[in-house]
């Protein structure tokens, strides 16, 4: 049985771990689906069915997110994961998911492991190419937590997936690949799968963790936020700017350039602003935000000189079309907008 269900799923991407499939839409074409086994009820009491939202409404509300793609495991906060996400343009699994949605919001507490599993599940079904793995670097990860019980089968199972690479959470510089997909038979895929389960988790126990508790966020707050560690999303950041010219009497009568400045996360959030800015020739404005960093801002001596952006390493002009789109003075004023990765 298992034998086939592989190559079921190899054939036809649908997702197998020991005959455990997430549930279908009847009448629907199935794509591939989560590996593994999600919590299910957990204690005493609450509703006998999941009052949470099913596989298939948890992937209504996705969102279309870009690797590459982070995953962490058993390192307490989860800031490490996100910067190391941050620092590689990378999106961890709170940029798939609206701000709070994954909160308990006055549902069960009975059900919401469960709900996290599969959330998991869900997740780990999208991505694409080499997946990061943010853990402790010589440690086997505890086999109740969603990444070994959930994530990583998916992973595996996930065609589109060709590498895992191990990231030390304490040196992200430190790395290792910790599975590849390779051109074998059947047989030795199913082989390979279940040594590398064995070597990657520590022994089985009856428990079920969760690795989503680092993110500070409170699941029975109706309002929760999981931005708690990190007031922002990070990924692709914009900045819209206002140039005022110099010396016009109906936008700007002083001698030097001004400016408004909005700077929005990978969510369209605003997470700063500036308006009405001085900017002298050549001199740096920094704009803060909820950024860990300000974006620095820097105009010329002319109208025709190009706006300079500095941002954590990252240096570009208002001239370049791969990050920025501005038009030309008109009435005192001329606006655009750049990206730039947070």
């Amino acid at each position: 049985m298992r034998f086939t269900q592989l190559l079921s799923g190899l054939l036809s991407a649908v997702s197998i771990l020991q005959g455990t499939l997430s549930t279908p839409v009847p009448g629907v074409q199935l794509a591939k689906r989560y590996s593994g086994t999600p919590a299910g009820k957990l204690g005493d009491g609450g509703p006998d069915t999941t009052d949470y939202p099913s596989d298939d409404e948890i992937r209504s509300v996705i969102m279309n997110v870009e690797g590459p793609f982070i995953f962490f495991s058993q390192i307490g906060p989860s800031v490490p994961a996100y910067d190391f996400a941050r620092s590689i343009g990378g999106a961890g699994i709170r940029q798939a998911f609206p701000i709070g949605w994954c909160s308990q919001n006055g549902r069960s507490s009975q059900w919401l492991q469960d709900f996290w599993d599969r959330g998991s599940g869900v997740y780990a079904e999208i991505v694409k190419g080499e997946v990061f793995f943010v853990a402790p670097f010589d440690n086997k990860i505890d086999r109740c937590r969603t990444w070994s019980r959930t994530e990583l089968p998916t992973l595996m199972d996930n065609v589109n997936v060709p590498k895992i690479t191990l990231v030390d959470y304490t040196n992200t510089e430190n790395r290792k690949t910790i599975w590849e997909r390779t051109p074998e038979s059947i047989a030795a895929l199913l082989a390979k799968r279940e040594e590398s389960l064995h070597q990657l988790f520590k022994r089985a126990d009856d428990k079920f963790c969760f690795d989503w508790d680092g993110y500070g966020d409170d699941p029975g707050d109706p309002n929760g936020d999981p931005t708690l560690y990190i007031p922002y999303y990070p990924g692709r950041c914009d900045v819209n700017i206002t140039q005022y010219q110099k010396n016009q009497p109906d936008t700007n009568p002083n001698p030097t350039y001004h400016l408004d400045i909005t700077i929005t996360d990978a969510q369209d959030e605003t997470i700063g602003k500036l308006q009405f800015a001085d900017a002298p020739d050549g001199q740096d404005v920094n704009a803060e935000s909820r950024l860990p960093d300000p974006l620095v801002v820097k105009t010329g001596a002319n109208d025709d000189d190009e706006l300079l952006f500095e941002y954590e390493g990252q240096s570009w002009g208002s001239n370049n079309q791969d990050n920025c789109i501005f038009g030309t003075f008109n009435g005192g004023v001329r606006n655009g907008d750049c990206s730039f990765t947070c």
